[in-house]
């Protein structure tokens, strides 16, 4: 067993703590982040949601069933954050990826064997006190059921 670094994305800003996860795997550490249906991301409710909602309607003229396909869970929507900041088609880009593993609350009980050396770590300037007052924000949760994430009890049963 070799030692991994734990992340809690609990009030991280999801853009400056995937960066700084992304940067930590391409130096060769393993990384478990758990809490991640709770990073939060900065801007307007309704500026997030079109956003995102907009990803959703593009399509394939010939073929809709070719994608793209976006992420609704926010476990594998984290992980796609991370993926688009790493060198995707560098094999040192893909071994970064596989060395990150990402959990919507805490550790599933038949993966916890799996992770006995966790040392927990901090990501410095990614929390919520780096949001002044008056800067609104959004749950990682909150966006994903907003696009179509509809199977909340897998939480709860995991």
């Amino acid at each position: 067993m070799h030692e991994s670094l734990l992340f809690d994305a609990k009030n991280k800003i999801l853009g400056r703590f995937c960066s700084q996860v992304a940067k930590k795997a391409m130096l060769g550490e393993t990384i478990v982040i758990i809490n991640a249906k709770d990073a939060i991301i900065s801007g307007t409710k309704k500026n997030i949601h079109e956003k995102y909602l907009a990803k959703l309607n593009i399509s394939t003229a010939t073929n809709p069933l070719r994608g793209p396909f976006w992420p609704r869970r926010p476990d594998t929507f984290m992980r796609n954050v991370i993926k688009k900041m790493l060198p995707r088609k560098k094999l040192r880009g893909k071994k970064a990826l596989r060395r990150i593993h990402v959990y919507i609350e805490d550790i599933p009980e038949r993966f916890k064997e799996r992770y006995q050396l966790l040392t927990p770590a901090e990501i410095p300037n990614a929390d919520l006190t780096r949001l002044s007052y008056y800067n609104k924000y959004i749950t990682l949760e909150n966006l994903c059921s907003r696009i179509g994430w509809k199977k909340k009890e897998v939480v709860l049963n995991v």
